[in-house]
């Protein structure tokens, strides 16, 4: 059991049952015969028998089998730089600067111990295609920036953490040679579909009545059709709507991802945190024909694994190469961290990671 409390079930019982402890005196215990064998009891077990307490004397000290508490945070194993958020589709503004805070990324504030500072990058990812050029380019520009020590488009002393779309910008960015990462530079990625998802396709149909209408009139009422240039760029790589350019981009994009990205946090399940939004991705993980069932509800684990050995990763938090129960939106930590299960623990993971 992991966790830092411990939920206790109480049952109350109507009858009383008390525990009566007998007492003779030595007279009356010689006229007594034997009716049974006896039988060994551990310390524990003849304290519960006689209802007194466990003599001190017969106490042990036992080795710890089980973790019960986590730590309550995790400091900086690494050296500390200026940390860049970059995040994927879903805004509509665009900021010039970097900002201070940014609510897409839900509660990961204070849990950036390795960021000596940590900004967000705002930029318009819903209307735009991940491939197109002036974006990538933006991408980078907001990331060089924070770091006093990058020259020219060599990205150094930065942590960058991608997200969703925002890991297919800077993998596109990088096989396009707008930007490099020095090695003084770590790259963590989550969520990122390098291989597309089929989500992208699955709308699409509905858009051209290709689904079944209720479907069709749950994604007019939402305003998802006619979809976006943002998702529309994230076709299935094999799918309906992909071709022979987007193909080439992706191919291009997932060598870059795996020669550049350091951790990964992706997700075998669309489980999710307790949150508002967790049932949308129960629905959503079954009706999208995702061409597996690992996924976590919008991206399959193998697109946002894009090429790195399933073996690499684990189901612990501590793992640098985290295969969760989260599901989309908690990789952007919308919904914070479970109480007890490690493998749906995106803060934690992060917060110790580096």
């Amino acid at each position: 059991m992991y966790g830092s409390d411990v939920d206790i079930n109480v049952e109350y019982v109507k009858t009383d049952w008390p525990i009566t402890i007998y007492k003779t005196n030595g007279q009356i215990e010689g006229e007594c015969k034997k009716v049974a064998l006896p039988t060994l009891v551990t310390s524990i077990g003849k304290s519960l028998l006689v209802g007194q307490p466990l003599p001190v004397s017969h106490k042990r000290k036992m080795k710890t089998a089980i973790e019960i508490l986590l730590p309550a945070s995790c400091t900086c194993k690494s050296k500390p730089r200026p940390c860049v958020f970059i995040s994927g589709i879903g805004s509509l503004v665009e900021k010039e600067k970097n900002q201070d805070s940014f609510s897409y990324w839900g509660k990961i504030t204070g849990h950036t111990p390795c960021c000596s500072s940590t900004k967000y990058a705002v930029l318009n990812t819903t209307k735009v295609f991940w491939t197109d050029a002036q974006l990538q380019q933006k991408v980078c520009d907001h990331i060089l920036i924070e770091s006093a020590t990058s020259e020219g488009s060599i990205i150094s002393d930065t942590i960058i953490f991608s997200y969703s779309m925002g890991g297919l910008l800077l993998a596109g960015a990088i096989a396009n040679g707008r930007c490099s990462l020095n090695k003084s530079s770590t790259w963590v990625s989550t969520g990122t579909p390098i291989y597309g998802t089929m989500g992208s396709d699955y709308l699409q149909d509905v858009c051209v009545n290709k689904t079944t209408l209720v479907v069709e009139k749950l994604a007019n009422f939402a305003e998802l059709c006619p979809p976006k240039e943002g998702i529309k760029s994230m076709a299935y790589v094999n799918g309906t709507y992909s071709n022979n350019k987007l193909k080439m981009a992706y191919k291009a994009a997932q060598k870059a991802y795996v020669d550049n990205v350091y951790a990964l946090m992706c997700s075998h399940s669309f489980s999710g945190v307790l949150s508002r939004y967790q049932a949308a991705f129960w629905v959503l993980g079954r009706i999208i024909p995702h061409k597996s069932r690992e996924s976590d509800g919008a991206v399959e684990f193998s697109s946002c694994a894009g090429g790195f050995p399933a073996s690499n990763f684990g189901n612990d938090f501590r793992d640098r190469f985290y295969s969760s129960r989260l599901n989309h939106y908690d990789l952007a930590f919308r919904a914070g961290d479970a109480l007890l299960d490690r493998t749906k623990m995106p803060m934690k993971w992060f917060e110790c990671l580096l």
